[in-house]
């Protein structure tokens, strides 16, 4: 119960060494989605997709 809803994520041997050199962010608590430092448009009207679940059909409907 202690670690419900938490991630676990454990770096050793080489991998540790490389996560040092490239000096990534902490998993937990570092920025995933924005890694290389540049600021996220907004999304132009092509990018946009809006997806909603339909009950009846069971699938998700892609506008």
């Amino acid at each position: 119960q202690a670690l419900a809803g938490t991630r676990q994520i454990g770096y050793g041997g080489l991998l540790k060494q490389i996560k040092q050199q490239l000096k990534l962010d902490d998993a937990d608590n570092g920025d995933l989605v924005n890694v290389d430092g540049d600021k996220l448009s907004e999304p132009t009207e092509a990018e946009l997709i809006v997806a909603r679940w339909d009950n009846q059909r069971k699938n998700y409907l892609i506008w």
